[in-house]
């Protein structure tokens, strides 16, 4: 998730750009750059953040009244001032900035190559400037619809040309991208934060759009058709500081609703990387995927995933651990899971593993992180920057990359998934159903999470999601909640129940553990417990009230309730008045011993 910004208008280009990235820099901060064109195209970018690349080489004084740039995320290619945007064609007459995932960029490259293109990073970016240059006839708009045509993944996407200098042009797929609409002026931002200094007018661009702006208007077209396009101009109400948020209370809220766009994000990572990470396990002895927190209950639900699809033994296991009870040697593959790659205790057990001769793979979501020094294969999950420490939108990436994984290796093996493999294309769609049961969700938290101690209780691959919704409940509100399997509620944990105590069972939309999971709620019921239901497809009669998702296959199943969970421990805390992006005791990263 990086941060992207344009303007053309009557102003010196570069300050305003270089003002409008910084209200960007919390969707990246690896590196950063801007062009201008003022009798050619004129460029300064490098590693680091913005301030202090500004201090180093002034951004903010390039000559011209239009420019572009960018604060990256990286997702691929390490942090580098070459791998720095803005990324220019062969000929340096055409500069662009982009966010997103372009996931066919390999075959891109290659064929560009040997057409004799010349590539200066390693980005997958950089294939844009080139396939626009390739395509270059005469005009700029159409070398543009040209080259998406042969893109595949997702993009917001600016450029800049000197064959048409009075003209800024962009297009979105699946990342998102708002123009700004000014007196004598016209603006473009990944988010309306970046220029509601300047104007509160914006146009957001929807998928599959493209616009060509001057300084005097903005003509948004189809790619595909080059049809042009009515669009409405909305008033923005929020200020600087709430646009950085999207007008919600908290980054938690918005990282959330964050999960349809971050999920597609995972969808789109590098096939190549997927497959790769697929064969690193088919051809290993014994996987441990090790990890800690969220992350390590992603790495439980990819047990049931492999062992389900692929029939491959593999093994979730708390990183601080994995020195005491892993048997580990040269037939060995260690996976380890972190958000941020600086986990001390993944990292420590990636380290132990490699100093026993097991290979060592990451699905990480910091590029240059200590994690992918590490490891001999790195997935990188594409979540962007997640601000608040209560990991939500990077939990689910990494169960899309898992699931991901399980299923390539399931096609190696030639199992027919196909049925699964459809269902998980279809979880961002689901995903907006569920979020669209917020205010219901708000409504149970107020009502029924009142109380000090809450059971979560799962079945099959569910448990999982059990011990990470109790978690989430937990690490934000400060009240005990304890997540387990509906087979261990009456090995002890039942004589706890009564009216202080609540319940939050977790059922899929059929099969046995839907049967088993229901005995189980009518057993706390019997004994005069509250139960809270988050179901699949339908309710469930024996509970108290039931948060009820579109249905969907038991498999795909952890990744569509992960929100609902999510929503409930966030509206519960937001009820207590915690401080909900920065919960006491804790830390993002957990980087000591």
């Amino acid at each position: 998730m990086c941060g992207i910004v344009g303007y053309i208008g009557r102003k010196k280009a570069a300050p305003v750009i270089l003002r409008n990235l910084k209200r960007l820099e919390y969707r990246g901060y690896d590196s950063c750059g801007i062009a201008t064109l003022s009798s050619g195209l004129n460029i300064k970018k490098d590693a680091g953040r913005i301030d202090e690349i500004q201090k180093k080489m002034k951004l903010d004084n390039l000559p011209g009244s239009v420019g572009i740039g960018h604060t990256r995320w990286a997702t691929h290619g390490n942090v580098s001032r070459r791998n720095a945007h803005p990324h220019v064609d062969c000929k340096k007459e055409i500069a662009i900035v982009h966010n997103g995932i372009i996931s066919n960029y390999a075959e891109l490259r290659e064929e560009l190559i040997k057409r004799g293109h010349v590539f200066e990073s390693e980005t997958d970016s950089e294939c844009m400037a080139h396939l626009i240059e390739e395509n270059y006839e005469g005009g700029i708009e159409k070398a543009l619809r040209a080259a998406l045509e042969k893109v595949k993944g997702t993009y917001a996407l600016l450029v800049l040309s000197t064959h048409e200098p009075d003209k800024l042009l962009c297009a979105r797929n699946e990342s998102p991208l708002v123009l700004g609409i000014g007196i004598g002026e016209m603006f473009v931002g990944s988010d309306v934060a970046s220029f509601l200094h300047f104007t509160k007018k914006a146009v957001p661009l929807d998928d599959g759009e493209y616009a060509v702006i001057t300084e005097k208007e903005c003509a948004v077209k189809e790619i595909n058709s080059g049809r042009m396009l009515e669009k409405e101009i909305l008033e923005i109400t929020w200020n600087e500081e709430a646009a950085e948020k999207e007008g919600y209370e908290h980054f938690m809220l918005k990282e959330i609703f964050e999960q349809p766009q971050t999920i597609i994000n995972a969808l789109h990572v590098y096939p190549q990387d997927i497959r790769k990470l697929a064969e690193m396990i088919r051809n290993s002895e014994k996987v441990y995927f090790a990890a800690a927190g969220s992350s390590l209950h992603a790495a439980l639900v990819a047990e049931y995933w492999f062992s389900q699809l692929c029939d491959k033994f593999v093994v979730a296991v708390d990183a601080s651990e994995l020195m005491s009870k892993g048997v580990i040697d040269k037939n060995t593959l260690v996976i380890g899971i972190t958000q941020s790659g600086e986990t001390y205790d993944t990292l420590a057990a990636m380290r132990h593993a490699k100093n026993k001769g097991a290979r060592i793979a990451a699905i990480v979501n910091v590029i240059g992180s200590t994690a992918t020094r590490l490891a001999d294969h790195v997935v990188l999950q594409g979540s962007g920057i997640e601000i608040s420490v209560c990991a939500t939108k990077t939990f689910t990436s990494q169960l899309t990359i898992l699931m991901r994984t399980a299923i390539e290796l399931a096609e190696m093996l030639g199992r027919d998934v196909e049925k699964i493999k459809s269902e998980l294309l279809e979880t961002p769609a689901r995903v907006e159903e569920v979020l669209r049961l917020n205010e219901e969700i708000k409504k149970v938290a107020v009502k029924y999470f009142r109380v000090k101690n809450y059971i979560y209780i799962g079945k099959g691959i569910n448990l999982p999601s059990a011990l990470e919704g109790a978690l989430k409940l937990k690490e934000i509100t400060y009240n005990h909640a304890e997540g387990m399997s509906g087979g261990m509620l009456k090995h002890g944990t039942i004589s706890l129940i009564d009216r202080g105590m609540k319940t939050v069972a977790i059922v899929p939309a059929k099969g046995e553990n839907r049967t088993k999971i229901i005995s189980n709620v009518q057993e706390v019921k019997a004994r005069g417990g509250v139960v809270i239901g988050i179901t699949s497809g339908k309710p469930v009669e024996q509970c108290d009230v039931n948060i009820v998702a579109p249905e969907c296959d038991e498999l795909i199943s952890p990744i569509v309730f992960a929100p609902i969970y999510q929503l409930l421990a966030y509206h519960t805390a937001a009820n207590l008045k915690r401080d909900v992006d920065k919960p006491r005791a804790l830390a993002k990263s957990v980087t000591v011993e």
